[in-house]
Formats: C-alpha cells, structure tokens, sequence
C-alpha cells in the first residue's frame, strides 16, 4: 500500500518560491490539477489494491471452504466403509480413525496412540508392519496377518499420503477382520486334502480291480477309468468325453450277442445314468484289424446322499477267452458226449468191481479168518505158527478191505459240511478200543465235519495202540486255540523220527512200504483236510521223539 502523501513531495518548487501565487493565478491552477490527479491515482491504487486483497481473501474462504467440505466428504466416505481406517505418522501414532475402527476396538481412545500397541498390545514396532513398509518405499503395501493378541485374521492395506513435494506424511491404514474367511479357506483346504485322499484310494481301488472299470458324470462324460480299461481299447492316450466315445462306439462296432447294434440309448452306462441298473450284459466289440472283444458288462447308478444321481459307473469283463472256450466246447460236444458216456461206464465198472472187492471177497475172507480161528484150536506147534501168521494177512486184508470202503465212502459222500457234535464223535471212536489204553475228559466243542468224523479218531488211535506196544497208553485232548479247535491224539510209544514227521502222512502214495502201510493215516489227511483243517505230527514230550508222539490237527468251529 503506498504511503500518505507528504507535504514534502507536495511543496512548491524551489525555483518557484519567490512567485506569488496570486501573481500567477495559472500556474497555480496547474500545481493544485497536477496534485489532484497525484492523489486520485494513488487512491485508484489503493482501491485496486484493496479489491485484489479483497478478492483473494474471498478465494482463500472459498478454498478453505471447500477443503473442508472435501475434507468432510472424504471422512464420511472413509467413516461409511465396512473397514477400519486410521491415519498413521511416521512415528506410528494414530491421528485419525473411522466409527469402524472404533468398533473394532471399542475398550481404547485410538487417537494419540501407537498402532502397534493398539493392534497387538506390543510395546514396539511389529516385524512384520505395512505403514513401515509404505513410509520406507512409498508404495502401496497389501499383508494377511494374525495377531494372536486379538485371536483374529486381519487383512490390511497400508497406502501413502503425500504432501505437493512428493514426501510421504502419513499412511492411511485398512484394516478388515478376515478371520471368517480364512477359517473358511481352512475348511475348504481340509476338505480338498480329503477330496484328494479320496480320489487317490478310488485310484488305487480302481487299480486293483481285475476289470475294467469306467465312471461317469450327469452328461456321460467319462472322469475316471482304470488301467484295464486302457489295455482293453489298446492303451489310447486320447481323452474320454462323450463325443470320443460314441465315436469310438460306432467306430468300433458294439454288437448284442445276437449279432444286432447297440445303439447309444442300449448302452448299459447310458441306462444306468437314467436309474437302471444293468447286470452282466454281454456285447461284442468288433475292432479295425483286430480280433474282435467280448465283453460282460455291469452298470449302476451313482447317487448322492439324497438319492439323486451324480454319476454311473460300468464295470468291464473281458470274456473273450470264455467265449472262445465256449465254441470250442460247442464244436467238441459229440466227443464230450461220447466220453460222457464211456466214463459213466467205467464208472459202472468200477463200482461192480469195489463191490466185489469189499463186499464178495470180504464176506469171503471173513469166513476164511472163521475157519482159522476153528482150526488154531486143534493144532500146536509149527502147524498152529503158519496159521497165526495165515490169521494175521486175513485180517490185514480184511483191514485194508475196510480202508478201500472207507475212501469210497469219502468221495461218494457229500460235500456240505454240517454242525457235528465232536464229542460224540471220539465217543465212538473210543467204543472199538480197551476202555482202560484211552484217555479222554469229554468236551462240548461243535465242529464243522461230516458222519465220518469218527474215522479220523478211529485211524489215529488205531494207529498209536498198534504202532506203541502192548503197554501203550493214549490220551486224547481238546483245547480251543485262535478261533479254532485243535485235537490232539498223543501215545506213550516208540514215536515218530523226525526226519518222518512229514513223510508218515505220505507214506501210501510213495513206493517202498509194506502192503496197506500208511492207509489210515492217508484217510487221516485227506478227511482233515476236506473239513478245512490241517493235520501234524510232534514229539508228545518236545525235544524227546523216543517217549511218544503226538498227532495234532485242527477243525473249524460250527
């Protein structure tokens, strides 16, 4: 602003001073004009002056204004959002917060404090910090973090907060409680992890399949197969969608048995996508150059736990070498027939014969034993020693004669095996032996046997009274020992060797041994072995063969 005119800058001219104004009326005139329009010019400075003043005030009001209102929208902008948002200086301290993050930590006054101590009740700088990062880079920084001090998830994303030279003054946090979505991302990798748990058993199951197997979803898509189903169709590297495999099926050939196409709505996968379930459908795939494939085929659908259908799966059997058994059988027929025939003959033969030998010759022998004992009572000496010795090859002959009824009774029996009293059983083996050589406490075991239980108790304790002398004692016993029940038949003899603990079993099916030797303890093994148990020889005392054997075998409980 110019300062007030001064009498010094008005006063009259030096040269001038010894005129009389009112001897120059004229020049006074001009002196007086050329001061008025001095001072109207500083006046018209000074209004212009003022007006720019006046006019920047009013802008600065007006910028003032509007900074506020900014100011205002932006804070209700960033108080509305559903995150928390703080404005953070350099040294951490919280100088602004929006309701949210009020509410967030409703127990403390936000402003003035340290975020970290806010956040995490720590009374320095976090390791892991978004504003240190902005203010360090300047950079929007975004982290996931958990603070164990509030138990939660945070998601939090720190931007800069520049001044006009481009220096960052601040940081503007946000911060959202993700705890619900990563407890929900959890859930979701627990779930996929089982998924996949899942899915690599059904693989390894589908692997372990002999035939092939093929899955499908709502569209016929096929989303699993095995390894089988690859070889079947010559191990293709090639996907399996819809359009591949009508292609592939039309390609193909896939013909009914009786030789007619199988058109897609007949497929068995395509049913069964539509709640049929298909057993054992045979079809015939004829292939380019190759010999054609018969294959049994199942289906069923998929269903989820409501009931509705998901999927469907197809389960593949390669019957093609069946098939070709099956004609080579229909082409041999006559000759089948006609051995049929013969072995039925045979089979006639043969039991004629067995009855004879067991029947005729046996009622023959019988008496020949009956004249015997007549004459061993009127001869002595040498005579009466030839005919002991005649006495003992009749009843040897008479015993095997039993044994080779006993084994066709074993094959001419059923073979169902039914509830047997084992008591009863070594009851009445006992009944055909001196009361006084057996030993036996009874038991109430059920077994799993036949009528010819009693044969095996009869052949071992026969075995043992004969084999360990005249003063031999036997002793059967019976214990349940892992699910099963095991028997044992042990005697005070001479035992058995151990290098024949195995061989004594089969001793009748080897070449050197004496006539009907190892008979009964064959029938032994084969009788067992038909009720699905298994027969042994031991040492009655372990480690000592010389004071007894011990006969052992197992049967399964009824």
């Amino acid at each position: 602003m110019p300062a007030p005119p001064e009498a010094s800058r008005t006063g009259p001219d030096p040269a001038e001073r010894d005129e009389d104004p009112q001897e120059n009326p004229s020049r006074t005139e001009r002196l007086v004009e050329k001061r008025l329009r001095g001072l109207q010019a500083e006046i018209d400075a000074l209004r212009q002056e003022n007006e720019e003043l006046r006019l920047a005030e009013t802008k600065r009001r007006r910028g003032e204004e509007a900074l506020r209102k900014e100011t205002e929208r932006v804070g209700a902008i960033l108080s509305a959002l559903d995150t928390g948002q703080s404005l953070v200086e350099p040294d951490m301290t919280i100088v602004w917060v929006n309701q949210k993050a009020r509410e967030y930590f409703p127990e403390y006054e936000p402003i003035g404090e340290k975020c970290y101590r806010l956040f995490e009740g720590m009374s320095e700088q976090c390791e892991v910090c978004a504003v240190r990062t902005v203010f360090s880079t300047g950079e929007v920084t975004r982290i996931e973090k958990y603070v164990p001090y509030r138990g939660r998830w945070f998601g939090i994303v720190a931007q800069p907060v520049k001044d006009a030279s481009g220096r960052v003054t601040h940081a503007l946090e946000s911060f959202t409680d993700i705890t619900e979505q990563k407890q929900a991302e959890a859930k979701l990798h627990a779930v996929m992890e089982r998924e996949h748990l899942r899915a690599t058993e059904l693989d390894a199951t589908l692997a372990s399949i002999a035939s092939g197997v093929i899955i499908y979803d709502t569209t016929g898509a096929i989303v699993r197969v095995n390894e089988v189903v690859r070889e079947m169709i010559d191990r293709t590297p090639t996907s399996f969608d819809p359009i591949r495999f009508e292609e592939r099926q039309a390609g193909f050939g896939v013909l009914r048995e009786d030789g007619t196409p199988l058109s897609l709505e007949a497929t068995p996968y395509y049913r069964a996508l539509h709640g049929e379930t298909v057993q054992g459908e045979e079809v015939m795939v004829t292939r380019l150059d190759r010999e054609p494939l018969w294959v049994d085929t199942s289906a069923a659908p998929i269903r989820d736990g409501s009931g509705a259908i998901v999927g469907a799966i197809a389960i593949l059997t390669d019957i093609t070498g069946r098939k070709r058994a099956e004609e080579a059988l229909i082409r041999h027929t006559e000759e089948l027939t006609r051995l049929h025939c013969e072995l039925e003959v045979a089979n006639r033969e043969a039991n004629l014969y067995l009855d004879i030998l067991t029947h005729d010759i046996g009622n023959t022998e019988n008496v020949s034993r009956l004249y015997t004992d007549l004459l061993l009572d009127t001869l002595d000496g040498e005579a009466a020693g030839y005919l002991g010795n005649l006495k003992r090859s009749i009843n040897k002959s008479i015993e095997i004669l039993g044994t080779v009824s006993t084994i066709r009774r074993i094959h001419q029996a059923s073979l169902e095996l039914k509830r047997t009293d084992l008591d009863r059983a070594i009851q009445g083996a006992i009944e055909n032996f001196p009361t006084s050589a057996v030993h036996y406490n009874g038991t109430c075991h059920q077994v799993r046997a036949n009528d010819l239980l009693s044969v095996v108790f009869n052949n071992l304790i026969s075995n043992a009274i004969k084999h360990g002398g005249p003063d031999v004692e036997v002793a059967v016993r019976v214990e349940e020992l892992n699910g099963e029940v095991q028997i044992s038949v042990e005697d005070t003899g001479p035992g058995v060797p151990d290098e024949e603990k195995e061989a004594i079993f089969h001793r009748y099916e080897q070449h050197k041994r004496g006539v009907g030797e190892g008979l009964g303890l064959y029938l032994v093994q084969i009788l067992v072995e038909r009720y699905g148990g298994r027969v042994w020889a031991e040492d009655r005392v372990p480690g000592r063969p010389g004071e007894g054997a011990a006969f052992r075998f197992t049967l399964k409980k009824a």
